[in-house]
């Protein structure tokens, strides 16, 4: 998911969401909230590294994966290097034959791997190469503690704030559902939803998850992928339109007026015809020297839906939203755009900023500012969808 906000964005528009916090449309009552335990995501957080530095401020236990026997207890961890063995991992100076290993700890914000903090335990192994990835398990909630200051900036409105949340709760719970045998439900980044740790927890953020906790959104007693992204620019895509998926929340078409003061409503780039034969090449679709690129279908939603790029070699037919991916999605923000040649670059105008699909986070943004209560703006952005109370 593409996290897109602008944290310096206006002041002057700061000011008025404040103002309009005491003034937003009251939310529906809350569902009732079961006493289960919350259940657990697996987040991939790291992945190739060859080295990792650990810490933990006070008590920890470690573990071998995935029989569970304990390998190590302390009070205290100062840095110490995690690496490969030929058998297993050097733990500092400690040599463990096993095929993982588990960090706990006892605290709530103890454990450090790297640069990044993290609640809840940690899962190191080995990938096919010989390094290592890292997989936090954590409690649902814990877990969008982490998210909602990354997806959304901490000041906006309540209501935008509560949206988000169940929207994310929603996609991690789903993903946990349909990941099977993986290692892990989630990454960290934007093809998932971004996840840093505790280091950028903020209180706001926190109390739109405690006050929505366990709620989720469903189609027909079923949770589904709840995808969102930055800005629309006027009208939301279907997930059929880039993946196999035909639920009516997710069927797009919705049109938005309420993103405009998104800072990402328009784009502009300018991208080097050599890098993109470069990319061409690299992913399968060598041209030669790029003469022309052409917008040969649009999907119903307006986006671009493939490209023809004709090189002195050959020419090839690609789809949009895998052009976005080799160029990056910070440059081609989305595939609502048109394209020319001038000279020796490629340029792009362009319109908002993600896939499209699902609730538009600045139009989320816009209807809280109106009044809108979080019920909603869910129920705008996947219709026939409902609000439930989820087994947490």
């Amino acid at each position: 998911m593409k996290s897109s906000h602008k944290r310096s964005f206006a002041a002057a528009l700061f000011l008025v969401t404040v103002f309009l916090f005491k003034s937003a449309g009251a939310a529906p009552e809350p569902v009732s909230q079961s006493k289960k335990i919350p259940p657990m995501i697996r987040v991939l957080v790291a992945e190739n590294q060859p080295i990792f530095h650990v810490n933990v401020k006070g008590a920890y236990t470690l573990r071998a994966l995935p029989s569970l026997k304990v390998l190590k207890r302390g009070q205290r961890l100062p840095d110490v290097k995690l690496s490969v063995s030929r058998q297993g991992f050097y733990f500092g100076q400690e040599e463990f034959f096993v095929s993982g290993i588990r960090i706990e700890t006892a605290g709530e914000r103890d454990l450090r791997l790297n640069q990044s903090q993290f609640r809840g335990a940690v899962d190191i192994f080995k990938d096919k190469s010989g390094a290592m990835f890292a997989v936090n398990r954590i409690g649902i909630e814990d877990y969008l503690y982490g998210v909602l200051p990354h997806e959304v900036a901490f000041w906006w409105p309540t209501e935008a704030l509560k949206a988000q949340s169940i929207a994310a709760r929603t996609y991690a719970l789903y993903q946990a559902e349909v990941s099977g045998n993986a290692e892990f439900d989630v990454k960290s980044g934007t093809s998932s939803q971004v996840y840093g740790g505790t280091a950028k927890e903020r209180f706001r953020t926190n109390r739109a998850v405690d006050e929505t906790r366990g709620q989720v959104l469903t189609y027909q007693g079923k949770l589904f992928p709840a995808y969102f992204h930055a800005t629309c620019a006027g009208m939301t895509a279907a997930a059929k339109e880039l993946w196999k998926i035909d639920l009516p929340p997710l069927a797009g078409g919705v049109k938005c007026g309420y993103c405009h003061l998104s800072p990402h409503y328009s784009w502009a780039a300018k991208i080097p015809l050599s890098e993109i034969e470069e990319k061409m090449s690299k992913y399968g679709k060598p041209a030669g020297q790029i003469l022309k690129i052409e917008v040969i279908s649009l999907t119903p939603s307006g986006r671009v839906g493939s490209l023809r790029i004709t090189g002195t070699s050959q020419e090839a037919v690609i789809a949009a939203k895998d052009f976005r991916v080799w160029i990056g999605g910070d440059r081609i923000r989305s595939t609502h755009f048109t394209v020319v040649i001038s000279e020796d670059a490629a340029e792009f105008q362009g319109k908002g900023w993600g896939h499209g699909v699902g609730l538009c986070q600045w139009g989320t943004f816009g209807q809280a500012l109106l009044g809108r209560a979080y019920d909603k703006i869910l129920e705008f952005y996947y219709p026939g969808s409902k609000i439930v109370s989820d087994a947490s």
